[in-house]
């Protein structure tokens, strides 16, 4: 609290010198305005003191009298309009003299009286006159009533004009006291306002300073924190509002452009020439991490690309895995497409072992299926060298003649060859070559890898199913030729059988005939 008096004692000063001022001068406008009103009133009531003569008598003595010498009705209008206006005088003469607090406001009533008494004795006289009696109109106009009226008229109204002058006079006084006042609490004002508005202009400059020296500390902070243009802006209050405002308002955009997943936003003004002004800044960490997004997004673009490329290639393994050549043909296809490749070659392991060489079972380019026949033995070229070592080979400077494409629009060489070893666990079993005009990416290379793992399992998978069945044909026909052969030695052991019981038959007749020829002798 004492240090809000300390720093505000001008300001608490000029306002309580300000609520005294407007009290007083409230106080004094009020006074002012009743004394006018006063004045107003005292005028009022002399107008209506002096109609009662002024309009009131002399129209019924005017209205009266030309009516007598015309008979004209058109004369009588000056009576009819004081008969007319009479009461309200009264009314309202008694309404002012009773708030002024008159002292003999009732004596207005016997003024009233003797009006009205006159009114009626002037309407008598008019009828008199309209009958054409003279003789009497005269005689009444001799008694003149007139003057017993302007009596007790007389009687009042000089000291209720004496009343309203003094109240006029004091209403004039007090008028003048309070615009005196009003004058002297404006000179006071003035005085006392003076050194404090020294005071004060002062404390605006320092003010005026202090903010000046802030705001040049903001757009410091600006050029430290948020952006740094690197050129020399503009330090006036309005400029260095703007440029903060238009700062956060950038630094908005560009934070909701990223989240709606533009990664391509820039920030307006950062270029090659403030870049290293801005490594710290608002505007250079949202770059980086715009950056850093982006990067993500394409590891992610990448990461996708590579699962939905091996889910579709694993169904394409699954579904033609019956066939070798088949399945051959569908992965190299696929594998060309998949990498916008142009060219694609399977060399499979072939022969048995001391004897192996790879075999060309499907080459793809341009579309279109190529049909070529190849034999590389283990270790020859880059192929049997890739299949030797086990380790992928890429080439970006393809030497002259090494490989073709043709295409509709001639012979051209590839600017990129990669081969790669297809493995399953530590065994390879196949080799992939592809070629292209591009560039294979690192992920390209990864995911020709995991396909490899695929599509040699499922050509090991073939070629033992088919070793299996081949076995088991093998196996069939030793057994078949070994049914024949018990078949043929039990028929041989048969006609033996016969062949021996025959011998022992023969044996025994021979014996018997023998036996026969001793016992003739």
């Amino acid at each position: 609290m004492k240090k809000f008096f300390t720093d505000n004692w001008i300001v608490l000063i000029i306002g309580v010198a300000l609520a005294a001022s407007t009290l007083l001068a409230f106080h004094n406008n009020n006074i002012i305005q009743q004394n006018i009103a006063q004045q107003k009133e005292t005028v009022l009531v002399t107008q209506r003191t002096q109609q009662i003569l002024s309009s009131v008598m002399h129209g019924l003595d005017l209205g009266v009298r030309g009516f007598a010498l015309t008979k004209d009705e058109n004369m009588l209008r000056p009576f009819n309009e004081a008969v007319t206006t009479s009461p309200g005088i009264f009314a309202q003469l008694d309404s002012l003299l009773k708030k002024q607090e008159y002292a003999d406001a009732g004596k207005l009533d016997e003024v009233k009286k003797e009006v009205d008494n006159y009114i009626a004795f002037s309407k008598q006289m008019v009828e008199t006159a309209r009958i054409d009696s003279m003789r009497t109109f005269v005689a009444m106009l001799s008694e003149d009533r007139g003057y017993g009226v302007w009596k007790k008229y007389d009687e009042i109204s000089k000291p209720l004009l004496a009343f309203e002058d003094e109240l006029n006079q004091k209403a004039i006084s007090n008028y003048n006291a309070a615009m005196r006042s009003n004058l002297g609490l404006q000179i006071s004002i003035v005085i006392l306002a003076l050194p404090i508005l020294v005071l004060f202009v002062k404390r605006v400059r320092k003010e005026r300073e202090a903010r000046h020296a802030l705001l040049l500390e903001v757009e410091e902070n600006n050029r430290n924190y948020v952006f740094n243009s690197g050129e020399k802006d503009d330090s006036s209050a309005q400029a260095i509002n703007d440029a903060s405002i238009r700062n956060v308002r950038m630094a908005s955009e560009f934070i909701k452009s990223m989240t709606n997943g533009n990664y391509d936003v820039n920030w307006d003004g950062l270029n090659e020439k403030n870049s290293d002004l801005n490594a710290n800044t608002l505007a250079g960490n949202l770059l980086q991490m715009r950056e850093q997004l982006k990067k993500l997004k394409q590891e992610d673009d990448k990461r996708n690309w590579m699962n939905e490329g091996l889910a579709s290639f694993s169904e394409l393994v699954r579904n033609n895995q019956h066939d070798n050549t088949l399945l051959a043909d569908k992965c190299v296809s696929y594998l060309v497409k998949y990498l916008n490749a142009q060219q694609g070659s399977l060399f499979v392991l072939e022969g048995e072992e001391g004897e192996t060489y790879l075999e060309l079972k499907a080459c793809f380019a341009f579309d279109k299926k190529k049909w070529m026949e190849k034999r590389v033995d283990i270790g020859n070229g880059l192929v049997g060298q890739a299949f030797l070592e086990g380790d992928t080979i890429q080439l970006k400077d393809i030497p002259l003649g090494y490989t073709t494409i043709t295409s509709g629009l001639g012979d051209a060489t590839p600017r990129h060859l990669v081969i790669v070893p297809l493995k399953y666990d530590i065994t390879t079993v196949a080799i992939l070559e592809m070629a292209s005009f591009g560039d294979f990416e690192e992920h390209h290379i990864l995911f020709l890898k995991k396909a490899g793992e695929f599509l040699a399992s499922a050509i090991l998978n073939s070629q033992t199913t088919f070793k299996m069945k081949n076995l088991l044909e093998q196996a069939h026909i030793n057994e078949e030729q070994m049914r024949q052969r018990e078949e043929e030695m039990r028929q041989n052991m048969e006609e033996l059988q016969a062949t021996q019981e025959e011998l022992v038959r023969k044996e025994r007749e021979m014996q018997k005939r023998m036996a026969g020829e001793v016992s003739s002798k």
